[in-house]
């Protein structure tokens, strides 16, 4: 188990990277046989699909790509069943301000100043950025490389646009990207599951993009798919979620598609069911499009009004009920770079430029973890925490249209602060077979108590041909349960009705999903046990798994930290600056004690091995307002509010 505490650094800000050591930090963790094997096995579904390529466009006179009325073009790039042809498609201050990106930027409220100085984010898509773009230049030097550079330039547009949502500098404000300082590495969609392999598994890369998918509509409109086809977790989704689970770091943030107008016969509803491909993966980030949020302006970042849907935007979920897509971003009508000129930029819509609004702000979540953790997150826990966090909008609780939500970044960077104050938690933990974990909780009711599980599931059973095969892809069955202790109410999570896939989420037993999640809007105060199991045998024999809890009352004891064992004066803290802490009954060593400020930094931190004894914290230095102490063992801590006069 790896409890994530958190320790904020003070000013001067250090601008922290993903660095060589903590790349090859990042590839330790993996399996360096089995990620061998998976690129051999690859390798030759590879050569095998481009063989049944050739034989169609060379043989059977397929065309190798058709235009769309909106100007771009399909490229048949993948057989299945090796017969049926799949063409691939191509699927920003509004965008940051939607999902709150803005509030981590330089300059913004939040105060954490993260900009992607020096991380790393790749993009898969049509063909290659133009990286001689002015908005991607540094001191001379371009900050995209293009590895697939002699690539056709047809979907250039598309990928430069996709590049600058991610990592344009902001020289046009409103252009400016998720992540204005970022490296990225730009390839076309080509071999895509063995370079993304390779990059993660041997670059330690964090976060990708794929803005593409397989349409299931031509350019009039007309199905074009098989039927079994759109939701189903086909051997595509499976060969992603291979890949995924070999590089737990690792998350794909992948667009839901733009045929959310398309409608067809043979789907789950009429209006729903219309995901392909990896868009079916257990282990991705899957993103809708939604509309400009109405952002509150005095600065709390809190969404006002109702959040809109675009038309165009894929509806799910997937066959066997999973809420899919995961999340929603903002991809209407998103201001980025272009292909036409060094210094031109254009306008599009589609859920193509909603996931690089994602996939940028989650880069910032990272580079943000790791600067007061000194480690990253797993895949897992930011997929999970971004779903936590995520605004609700649509039917009350995930549905097929939102997925979870709208991201809120800045929501996303409160919960990681609010850990060191006890007021949530996030926790990467391990489940064993036949185990059970339990943690008490105390809420003061005036939040909703909210508490989600994520776990990368093993790879689970392909359903080609299976027309909405309701059998689960999940492998691993784990649960939440959160019981109020007053009464012992049990608590369930949410989970989609698959039988009316348009209502809204029930709460009830949930077999299919490997994000949980258990909300109780209106908690009475008082203490309650979050419970988190499995059902079967989980493969594997463990199974490793991400708690995320919000709205906790911020205090805590446990029998080597209790309330009577420290005391603490004057409290305010007077003019002289003087705070005693008395630590004489204390049963603990190797100690740290900090003071933290209400943007979470820690401005004062003094480590003592003796704790037998009574010490005095300068505050003299310290403006006046509200501190936390924080007292920590670096497994127990407790938390006591300080007022500096």
């Amino acid at each position: 188990m790896k409890q994530i505490i958190l320790f904020i650094l003070f000013f001067p800000i250090i601008v922290f990277s993903q660095n060589n050591a903590e790349k090859t930090e990042i590839i330790s963790n993996y399996n360096t046989g089995k990620i061998n094997s998976l690129k051999s096995e690859l390798q030759k579904k590879s050569e095998k699909n481009n063989l049944l390529v050739d034989y169609l466009i060379n043989v059977k006179g397929y065309p190798e790509k058709i235009k769309y009325n909106d100007d771009t073009y399909a490229y048949l790039k993948k057989v299945i069943s090796d017969t049926i042809p799949l063409y691939y498609k191509v699927d920003n201050t509004d965008a940051a301000e939607s999902t709150r990106t803005n509030f981590l930027h330089t300059g913004g409220s939040l105060g954490v100043n993260v900009n992607g100085e020096n991380m790393h984010i790749a993009t898969w898509d049509g063909g290659p950025t133009l990286k001689t773009h002015i908005e991607f230049q540094d001191n001379g030097n371009s900050r995209i490389t293009t590895p697939d550079a002699s690539a056709s330039n047809d979907q250039s547009m598309h990928s430069t646009h996709v590049s600058g949502t991610i990592a344009a500098a902001g020289l046009s404000p409103q252009a400016k990207g998720m992540a204005p300082e970022c490296l990225l590495t730009s390839y076309d969609w080509d071999n895509d599951e063995q370079e993304v392999l390779a990059e993660a598994t041997t670059n330690g890369l964090l976060i990708s993009n794929h803005s593409y998918g397989i349409p299931i509509a031509d350019s009039n409109g007309n199905f074009q798919v098989p039927t079994w086809l759109p939701g189903c977790y086909s051997s595509d989704s499976a060969a992603w979620d291979q890949v995924y689970v070999s590089a737990p770091y690792f998350l794909a943030v992948v667009s839901a598609g733009n045929d959310g107008d398309v409608s067809y016969t043979g789907g789950l509803k009429n209006g729903y069911d219309k995901l392909t491909g990896n868009k079916n993966s257990k282990n991705n980030l899957v993103v809708a499009n939604a509309q400009d949020a109405l952002i509150n302006p005095n600065g709390s970042g809190e969404l006002l009004g109702s959040l809109f849907i675009n038309s165009s935007s894929s509806q799910g979920p997937s066959d066997d009920g999973r809420i899919k897509p995961d999340i929603t971003g903002n991809g209407t009508n998103v201001f980025s770079t272009s292909d036409a000129a060094n210094t031109s930029y254009a306008s599009l819509t589609g859920t193509s430029m909603a996931a690089p609004n994602v996939a940028g702000s989650l880069l910032l979540i990272q580079q943000y973890y790791n600067q007061v953790n000194s480690n990253y997150l797993l895949a897992a826990t930011l997929k999970g925490l971004a779903c936590h966090t995520a605004d609700d909008a649509g039917n009350n609780g995930p549905d097929a249209i939102f997925g979870w939500g709208l991201l809120n970044s800045k929501y996303a960077i409160e919960t990681i602060q609010n850990t060191d104050i006890n007021r949530s938690i996030i926790d990467e933990r391990s489940l064993s077979q036949g185990q059970t974990y339990n943690i008490q909780v105390q809420t003061d009711g005036s939040e909703p108590l909210k508490a989600t599980i994520s776990w990368t599931d093993p790879v689970g059973t392909p359903r080609n041909g299976q027309l909405n095969s309701p059998s689960p892809a999940l492998v691993n069955n784990l649960d939440i349960r959160i019981i109020e202790n007053a009464d012992n109410e049990t608590h369930m999570p949410y989970r989609l009705n698959l039988s009316n896939v348009a209502s809204a989420a029930t709460r009830a037993d949930n077999n299919v999903d490997n994000v949980e999640q258990v909300e109780i809007e209106f908690p009475s105060a008082g203490a309650y046990t979050i419970i988190v199991s499995h059902k079967g045998t989980l493969s594997g024999g463990t199974q490793n798994y991400s708690l995320i809890v919000t709205g906790l009352e911020g205090t805590v004891s446990t029998e080597t930290f209790n309330n009577k064992s420290i005391s603490i004066w004057p409290n305010p803290v007077k003019k002289d600056g003087i705070l005693n802490v008395d630590l004489k009954e204390l049963n603990a060593s190797n100690i740290e004690i900090s003071l933290i400020d209400i943007q979470g930094r820690k401005v004062i931190s003094s480590s003592y091995n003796n704790v037998n004894t009574q010490i005095s914290i300068d505050t003299r230095s310290l403006q006046s307002g509200m501190y936390i102490l924080n007292i920590t063992d670096g497994e127990d801590s407790i938390q006591k509010k300080i007022i500096k006069e």
